[in-house]
Parts: C-alpha cells; structure tokens; sequence
C-alpha cells in the first residue's frame, strides 16, 4: 500500500526519511542481538560488550554475530525499504538488464588491486596529520576510538581456520559490499544528485559521508578516494554491481592477505600489502588507475541504460 508513496518528496524531506529508517533500524537489530547474545554470553551481556575481552572467543564470535545483524538489520533493510518506498522495488540498481558485462567487472577488481600503492601512501599521509593544540582532547579521544576499533578487526580476523574465514569474507566482504552500496551510493549518491543536480558533488558528498561514517580520522583520506571511486562506478554505469565488486574486492583483499599472514603462508600482513615507499611505485599507481578509471568512463558511457541516467 505504502510502495512508491514517497516519490514526490523533496531530496529533504526523502534524506529525513532515510536518517529516521537507519536510526530505528539500528535501535531495533541492537535490541535484538542483545536479546540474542543473552544465552551465549549471560545477563550482564552488556557489560561484557561495554568492555570486551577479545581473548574470550565465545564474546569474540558473538561480536561477529551483532556486526553482521546491525549490518543487515541497521544499514540494507532500511535502504530497501527506502528504495521500496520511493521508487516502487526494493532492490534497484542491480537488476539483470543492468549487468554491464565481465570486462567491466574485471577492470574494476583489478583497479582495486592497481590502485592499493597509492592508497597506502594516502594512508600513510593521512596517520601523519595532526590536529591543533586547541583540539588535543579530541584527537586523543579519535586516537582511542581507532585502537578499539583496530583491537576489534584483530580479534576478528585472528580465526585461521577455514570456517573462520568463510564467517569473515561473509561479514567483512559480502555483506558491507551490498548494504555499504546501497546506502552509500543507491540512496544516498542518487539522492545527493537529485538535490544539486550535480553527479560530482553527489559522488564527493556521498563519498564524504562514507568516510566520516567509519568514526576514524586516521584513515579518513583513503576511504574518502574509495568512496569517490565508487561513487563514479555507480554513476557512470547506472548500477551497483560495479561499486559492489569493486567494494568487495577491496575487502576481500585485506582478508584473504591477513589471513595467509597468520597461517604463515605469506610474510606481509594486510596493513603491509601494497605498501611502498618507492614513489615511483606510487606514481605508476596513481597513473594506472586513472587510466582503467578513464577506460571505464568511456566503455561505460556507450553501456549506460538511459533510463538509469545520473548525470
């Protein structure tokens, strides 16, 4: 009865809307995880979640069940229920008729791969930063907030056996690369556009908000270039299948990287991979995905559906 109801609201008012469905989304599948973890973890569940010991796997595995229900729950289900609301389907964008072919799919994972040199360096510009004197307690509290968040990724990516790595491909690279996308580029891209009736301001808010999100300053910079190249994906093809690999792909990689690492198979971990202080190296990064991104512009812009036109 509701689908479509919402499609003549102005970028404001569909932007509150959205804002409102993520908030009482999130609210609700927290509630819900806790009340699932009671069996496993106790009544004071959330003291042990308030301060976590990541040396308890049991904790460790029942953080990994709330990260993947508040990432389902809290960001795909109310970006769908959004998208039903607004456009009439919940799951736009990734229709059959919008695949853009296996040569796109593949230029963009290894343009994901290309492009970690110079991501790395950007990185490590970005660690480099410092904020001023007056604004010391709030790079203190940042500098706290991205240890815990760094304890946490180690202790889900510590789990070197095979089920362990099927939880976390799952969690860490599926799942964010759906709802991630989704939000980031199906609403909230298309709905930036809508409002300025620019795509470049539309992939670079979009693209702001998607770094700012995370809550880690010291890695705002790269993640912001991820987000523009994303956002571009999707506006040039009209689709979220190319950000979703190329989002994927970019996960999977630290995964797959740290996890060989931890086995011993390989003596470079996630945080190493790509890294060079060779600035010819970076250079030649740089280079190469700007030209796989000009490419794809081109290739993309004889596939582009009119119907799904965002320019």
């Amino acid at each position: 009865m509701l689908k479509g109801t919402l499609s003549n609201l102005t970028p404001a008012g569909k932007l509150a809307i959205f804002i409102l469905l993520v908030i009482s989304f999130l609210l609700f599948s927290t509630l819900v995880g806790y009340v699932l973890l009671i069996p496993f973890l106790g009544s004071d569940v959330m003291q042990k979640l308030v301060t976590p010991d990541y040396s308890d796997q049991t904790l460790v595995n029942s953080l990994k069940g709330m990260q993947i229900i508040n990432m389902a729950g809290g960001l795909l289900l109310p970006a769908m229920l959004y998208h039903w609301l607004v456009q009439g389907e919940p799951i736009p964008y990734i229709k059959r008729k919008l695949f853009p072919g296996w040569n796109f799919f593949l230029i963009s994972a290894l343009l994901l791969i290309i492009v970690q040199p110079f991501i790395s360096f950007t990185n490590d510009l970005n660690e480099g930063l410092k904020l001023p004197e007056s604004l010391k307690m709030l790079e203190s509290m940042m500098q706290g907030a991205e240890k815990q968040a760094q304890l946490l990724t180690d202790a889900f990516l510590a789990s070197i056996s095979l089920g362990g790595l099927m939880v976390n491909i799952f969690m860490i690279a599926i799942l964010p690369a759906v709802a991630e996308e989704f939000v980031f580029r199906g609403v909230l891209t298309r709905l930036f556009q809508e409002w300025t009736r620019n795509k470049h301001l539309a992939v670079l808010i979009s693209a702001l908000i998607f770094a700012a999100i995370h809550l880690q300053f010291y890695g705002f910079l790269p993640r912001f270039l991820l987000g523009v190249v994303l956002g571009y994906l999707f506006v040039w093809s009209g689709s979220l299948w190319l950000p979703m690999l190329a989002h994927f792909t970019n996960n999977f990689l630290s995964i797959i990287i740290e996890y060989l690492y931890r086995r011993g198979t390989i003596s470079i971990n996630s945080e190493q991979f790509g890294f060079s202080n060779i600035y010819l190296v970076v250079a030649l990064s740089l280079i190469l995905s700007v030209a796989l991104l000009y490419y794809l512009h081109k290739g993309l812009a004889k596939f582009m559906n009119p119907a799904t036109n965002i320019s």
